[in-house]
C-alpha cells in the first residue's frame, strides 16, 4: 500500500514538474520592450530577438489587441522582414513550439504571410484574409527536434512586401515530456484506480 502511495506521489510531482516548465523562448510575448498604448515602432532588435535587415515592428493596441499581454509583432515593417532567436536545446530532444498568429484586418492573404523556420528549415507558412476590425488570433503548435546544443527559431514575413502584414504573439517552447515521465504518471493513475476499487 505504501509503495502505491509513493508511486502516486512521484507521478504527481513529475506531472507538476512538466506542466510548470518555463518557456524556453526569451521574451516570447514581446512584453520586455515597453511600448506605449496605441503606438508602434520599428526596432532593429527586441530583447531576446535579432531582427532582420528591416527590423521588427512592435505594436501595442494598434490595428488590434495582443493575444497575450499588451504587445505583439508585425514583420512586414516597411518591407518584409524577419526575426530569430537561438535557444539552448539538447541534441536529439523533442520540443513543442507554439505561437499565436492573426492576419491583419482589411489586408488580403497575399500580404499576410508569416513563415516559421527551425534551424533554417521552413516548418510552416501561414496566411489569411484579414476580417473585422482587429486581430483574430489562432494558436499553431509544432513538434521539432534539436540537432545540437542550440536551435534557431525564426519567423519571416512573406508575400506582398508593402508595409502591412500578419501579426505574431505568444511564442512558446517546451521540451516534450520523456516517455518515462508519462509512464510514471500513468502508473500513478493506475494505483489511484486500484485503491478506489479496493475501498469499494
Amino acid at each position: 500500500m505504501k509503495t502505491i502511495y509513493k508511486l502516486m506521489a512521484s507521478s504527481l510531482l513529475a506531472l507538476i514538474s512538466v506542466s510548470a516548465q518555463a518557456n524556453l523562448i526569451s521574451n516570447g510575448s514581446f512584453e520586455s520592450n515597453p511600448q506605449a498604448n496605441g503606438s508602434w515602432n520599428n526596432y532593429a532588435n527586441l530583447i531576446g530577438w535579432t531582427g532582420g535587415a528591416h527590423g521588427i515592428e512592435l505594436r501595442n493596441n494598434v490595428a488590434g489587441a495582443a493575444f497575450d499581454g499588451l504587445n505583439y509583432v508585425e514583420l512586414d515593417t516597411t518591407v518584409n522582414s524577419s526575426m530569430s532567436q537561438n535557444v539552448a536545446t539538447n541534441a536529439g530532444e523533442t520540443y513543442t513550439l507554439s505561437f499565436a498568429y492573426s492576419p491583419r484586418a482589411g489586408v488580403s492573404a497575399a500580404s499576410n504571410g508569416i513563415a516559421f523556420s527551425w534551424n533554417g528549415v521552413q516548418v510552416a507558412a501561414l496566411t489569411g484574409n484579414g476580417v473585422g476590425s482587429g486581430n483574430v488570433w489562432q494558436i499553431y503548435s509544432y513538434t521539432v527536434t534539436a540537432t545540437g546544443v542550440t536551435s534557431k527559431v525564426a519567423f519571416a514575413a512573406y508575400g506582398l512586401s508593402d508595409g502591412v502584414g500578419g501579426s505574431l504573439d505568444a511564442v512558446n517552447m517546451n521540451a516534450v515530456p520523456e516517455p518515462t515521465t508519462v509512464a510514471l504518471f500513468a502508473l500513478g493513475l493506475f494505483g489511484l484506480a486500484f485503491l478506489r476499487r479496493r475501498k469499494q
